[in-house]
């Protein structure tokens, strides 16, 4: 293989001195309500109605998840039901931080474990999405094997976890350690300067 082959091959793979940005993966969760029930059949004319809420990234898993719980609580076959109705909630557009309790229970390599979370969060699914991700990485639990019980804000008072209770304080400050003025418009944007920039705090 020649030299200039090699070269090409680091440029188009992006091993040539590039500024790559470190992509962090967020797990994007959606909030359902699946409305189901059995087949109408000879015995059985009018059938009982279940509705629960969903917690999956698209409309295809919250299905799926529907079935999973129906055939273990009420066991209720995909095949021998029928889902009535899919929505998805939308939550209102809050700027706001609020703790969000969550129990839930899964199953691990030895058994079945009860389990209570706290979150803080804009929204109940951003907080959901940090629990994934908290079980995942500290309990290797796969999201199939999680199964949320319950879920609520809670009030400042009842916080019960030390790492949002060290936020109820209203002293809590976020200092900006790397400041760095950047021009109003893209117009007064340059790519070099006479004048040294400052990136450190100035008192």
């Amino acid at each position: 293989v020649s030299t200039q082959s090699t070269w090409d091959l680091f440029a188009k793979l992006g091993f040539m001195g590039k500024e790559t940005k470190q992509q962090i993966s967020v797990k994007t969760v959606h909030q359902y309500v699946a409305v189901g029930r059995a087949k109408p059949s000879e015995a059985n004319k009018e059938p009982k109605v279940y509705r629960m809420r969903v917690f999956a990234p698209n409309t295809v898993i919250a299905k799926s998840k529907f079935w999973t719980l129906m055939r273990k609580q009420k066991k209720i076959k995909h095949t021998g039901g029928e889902l009535i109705a899919l929505h998805e909630i939308v939550e209102n557009k809050s700027k706001s931080v609020k703790v969000y309790g969550i129990v839930l229970r899964y199953q691990s390599r030895t058994g079945y474990h009860n389990m209570y979370k706290e979150y803080r969060d804009t929204n109940l699914c951003g907080a959901m999405s940090q629990m994934y991700m908290d079980m995942a990485g500290r309990h290797r639990a796969r999201e199939e094997t999680i199964h949320i019980v319950r879920t609520c804000v809670v009030p400042e008072k009842l916080i019960k976890r030390a790492e949002t209770k060290s936020f109820t304080n209203g002293n809590v400050k976020f200092p900006l350690l790397n400041r760095i003025s950047r021009p109003p418009i893209k117009k007064f944007k340059a790519f070099a300067r006479a004048k040294r920039p400052t990136l450190f705090l100035q008192q």
